[in-house]
């Protein structure tokens, strides 16, 4: 009975070869018809997808401003998501909280079409992250990383970065930074702990520091000392924390109040220095003013970080960012961000994320209006040739990877209801 199905349906040898022949022509056709640039089976085009990484966290203290700065990213794609002559972009995501980001991006790069990467967020996943974006030639524009080893040889060397690490020899500069460095952002911070409240500042002469013992941390801490000491101002006292943790509370409360300074400088992480102010609040010294700078600033997260709204206060923050309210052309900006995110506001950091994408977003452009193919090497070169004229300002950048323009630093304060206002602008 298999002989006579076989029969039926296929006939004798001869006629089974012929059918044979006819379906690898058919097949071989479609194939020859897919592989055809800019065709597909239905006569239309396919367009390739070219990508714009992020590196922010999604999770923890930082998680609601990284979301945010992602956000950013999301809306300058959106309003790019078609880029003519056959290409479309998207974005991919990486969470930088996971401590990975290395890794994604290795694998992210090696399966191709990545264009350009907007982040990391902290200076600690940039010294992760940066041999391979400078090793593959990835234009990455950082939003917030401020360690200055990251860009300059010389401060990588008393930093103790390996900086030939950082920067592959004969390899073009891939990483680039927005915001001014930590040596800028701490002298700025010292002044301000000095000023009289008439300027915003704390009337502190005298000063307890703090760090969280991280790279960036001890950076921070280090001009702000150098600052204050020339300045004419003391240090009362300093500690920093060599796992990254807090450790005894009670303890480190107890040497700031023995010590009985004006003031207290965190330099770190938005988690440890949410700690410390929720030590200095609950342990005897709830009105000791606490002035921090970086990522704790305007964060809609520092009061989780603290414990609560109710003891977030006293609190003065340095931002390495303008505020919104003082950009005459971020309006634009800020509607579209709440029409694509209904009942969120834009962060400044946001507005950092965004114009850092829309830099990139101008090189992929300019290079397919000019019939060039779109690579990272073409949009490296666009980047670093030309200057973007963003929301937050012009965006150009030197031969170290630092941009040409200093943006100035925002002053806020956060108040027992854990709400951040913002009080001035400095040091820019």
């Amino acid at each position: 009975m298999g002989k006579t199905v076989i029969a039926r349906d296929w006939g004798n040898a001869r006629s089974r070869t012929a059918l044979a022949v006819r379906v690898i022509m058919l097949f071989t056709g479609l194939l020859s018809t897919l592989a055809l640039p800019g065709c597909a089976a239905g006569g239309g085009t396919t367009k390739q997808t070219l990508t714009l990484l992020t590196i922010f966290p999604l999770t923890g203290a930082d998680g609601t401003l990284g979301l945010a700065m992602q956000h950013g990213v999301d809306l300058a794609v959106q309003q790019n998501a078609a880029l003519g002559g056959g290409y479309q972009l998207s974005a991919i995501h990486i969470d930088e909280s996971l401590g990975n980001a290395s890794q994604v991006v290795t694998a992210d790069i090696a399966r191709g079409g990545v264009m350009g990467i907007v982040g990391p967020f902290s200076s600690e996943s940039a010294l992760s992250v940066e041999p391979v974006i400078e090793g593959a030639g990835i234009v990455t524009i950082t939003p917030s990383a401020t360690l200055p080893g990251l860009t300059l040889a010389d401060r990588a060397k008393a930093e103790g970065i390996p900086f030939s690490q950082l920067h592959p020899q004969g390899a073009p500069v891939a990483f680039l930074r927005l915001p001014q460095t930590s040596d800028a952002e701490g002298k700025a911070a010292a002044d301000l702990a000095m000023a009289s409240s008439q300027k915003h500042g704390l009337s502190a002469r005298s000063v307890f520091i703090v760090d969280d013992g991280s790279l960036s941390g001890k950076a921070l801490a280090a001009a702000f000392s150098a600052e204050l000491t020339a300045k004419g101002g003391t240090i009362a006292g300093r500690q920093s924390f060599t796992d990254g943790a807090i450790g005894n509370p009670m303890a480190l409360v107890a040497a700031i109040v023995e010590a009985y300074p004006d003031a207290v400088f965190y330099a770190g992480s938005t988690l440890i220095g949410g700690q410390l102010r929720a030590a200095l609040t609950l342990s005897g010294a709830p009105g000791l003013p606490l002035l921090t700078a970086g990522s704790s600033a305007d964060n809609p997260g520092w009061s989780d970080a603290v414990g609560g709204a109710l003891i977030s206060g006293s609190t003065t923050a340095l931002l390495p960012a303008r505020d919104l309210s003082t950009l005459k052309g971020a309006q634009s900006f800020m509607s579209a961000y709440q029409a694509a995110y209904p009942g969120t506001e834009p962060l400044p950091q946001a507005a950092l994320a965004y114009d850092a994408a829309m830099d990139e977003i101008a090189a992929i452009k300019a290079a397919i209006s000019a019939g060039k193919k779109p690579t990272a090497g073409v949009v490296l070169t666009g980047v670093t040739s030309a200057t973007y004229h963003g929301v937050t300002g012009d965006l150009a950048f030197d031969k170290n990877g630092d941009n040409t323009s200093a943006i100035p630093f925002s002053v806020y304060t956060c108040d027992s209801k854990g709400a951040w206002t913002y009080r001035a602008t400095v040091g820019g």
